[in-house]
């Protein structure tokens, strides 16, 4: 997490006072080093008009994830909004000091007022703000400092990020369409459709020892169940092979790919097994989800984990049960993954099946209607699921990797907001974060 830095005061102030205000912002810089947060470029006390452009060129040469403006007392709002107007296109963090003590006695610098008589016009000139109000011993103050961080870090890794699909909108599903020219321009992602037949090309440049080699070590520790052939299990690694040579060279940060109408059709083999190893590297969705994948990328950058996709199989009073048929990264489960023959309805292929972890979760999904993005957000408690199967299996059905969760009285709110058949997963509560991040990208947000 990387930031710009600039400081502001009102040129009224003594230098004495001046030099007092410059110990409170060494301390605010500690505390975002503290946080993990590099200062990238720094600049000020801005006082004067004259100050202006020299702080302006100090920063803006650097590449950083957002602005922070410190307020640590009054200052004359021109200032402040001439040193930020170029930096609009990044978020900005309005931090305000709050008062002293002193022998037992408030003192008030009056940052409130340098906040307060800018923050509005800001908004309204355009300008991406967090606002955040306090000293930099509050723990308060720390934690939305570093929520926020994470949050414009996210930001600003999606504008540099690269989703591949290999096929377009599995089984015609309008839910996985997009619109890529507002995709590029509203949060940045770039999407390239590889196609499965240069896939394919590339799965015949891969050896079967080279594929050999690395089963030997992949799976030494997995569960693999008796029904699964050798050779189902080599085209499978071949393809995950070809798959991760494609993601080095196109730089793709997430990728997905058609199931029922793309490698069952052409090679004989369902995409679980490939996408769920590639799934440790970059997040993975079933059938070209782009929006999906989107969701999971957003999810990914701001919590440090590996998101999951989970599909509905079943809505209950207070919970939904929520699973995946057959791919899904090793981190989500709790347990040796187990390699399972797939043979549901007429598809075939090789599957992941295991126990998920459980414990508190963040659900979230982005749709589109046109250039209008919506995001979708819960929070909820994921439990064991009770024993079931999907219909339509030719051998033993298997248990998905799934789990149950508990939404309590807002189920039915949450289940008549439903975006899509997908929603994604990760552990912990994010909903705050996601909720900022849609402030800044111009998302609507949904919280059930």
């Amino acid at each position: 997490m990387r930031t710009g830095f600039v400081s502001f005061m009102a040129p009224a102030y003594t230098q004495d006072t001046v030099e007092v205000l410059k110990k409170l912002v060494d301390r605010a810089k500690e505390t975002l080093s503290s946080l993990g947060i590099e200062i990238a470029a720094e600049a000020g006390p801005v006082i004067n008009l004259s100050d202006v452009d020299p702080a302006v060129s100090k920063i803006r040469p650097e590449e950083f994830d957002f602005i922070t403006a410190l307020i640590p007392a009054w200052a004359e709002p021109p200032m402040i909004v001439n040193t930020l107007r170029p930096f609009f296109n990044k978020p900005i963090l309005l931090w305000t000091l709050s008062s002293i003590q002193k022998e037992g006695v408030l003192i008030a610098p009056a940052g409130a007022a340098g906040m307060s008589a800018v923050m509005y016009p800001l908004k309204v000139m355009g300008a991406k703000l967090k606002m955040v109000f306090g000293n930099p011993e509050s723990e308060r103050v720390r934690s939305e400092i570093s929520k926020f961080a994470r949050v414009a870090s996210a930001v600003n890794k999606l504008a540099h990020s690269r989703i591949g699909i290999f096929g377009y909108a599995d089984m015609g599903s309008y839910t996985a369409g997009f619109d890529q020219t507002s995709l590029r321009s509203k949060i940045g992602i770039e999407v390239e459709d590889y196609e499965i037949h240069r896939l394919l090309l590339k799965v015949d440049e891969v050896k079967d020892e080279e594929a050999d080699e690395f089963i030997s070590k992949q799976f030494k520790d997995w569960n693999i169940d008796k029904e699964v052939a050798k050779e189902d299990l080599r085209k499978a690694v071949k393809i995950y092979l070809a798959l991760k040579r494609i993601i080095d060279e196109r730089k793709f940060n997430a990728v997905s790919m058609k199931c029922v109408y793309g490698l069952p059709i052409y090679y004989g083999i369902t995409p679980c097994i490939p996408l769920a190893l590639a799934g440790a590297e970059v997040p993975v969705v079933c059938e070209s989800d782009v929006l999906g994948l989107v969701t999971e990328l957003i999810m990914d950058f701001i919590s440090g984990q590996r998101s999951v996709y989970l599909e509905f199989y079943d809505i209950f009073d207070d919970r939904v049960l929520m699973g995946v048929c057959g791919m899904i990264p090793q981190s989500a489960l709790e347990d040796t993954p187990r390699l399972y023959k797939y043979a549901w309805g007429k598809l075939t292929g090789l599957m992941v099946v295991g126990s998920m972890k459980t414990g508190k979760i963040t659900l979230a999904r982005l749709a589109s209607a046109g250039d209008q993005y919506t995001m979708h957000i819960t929070e909820g408690e994921a439990v064991k699921p009770r024993t079931w199967h999907e219909i339509g299996w030719q051998l033993e059905a298997p248990l998905y990797p799934s789990l149950e969760i508990i939404l309590g009285e807002k189920t039915k709110e949450f289940t008549e907001n439903i975006l899509a058949q997908h929603y994604h997963l990760v552990y912990g509560d994010y909903v705050d974060e996601l909720t900022e991040l849609c402030k800044l990208l111009g998302i609507n947000v949904i919280i059930t």
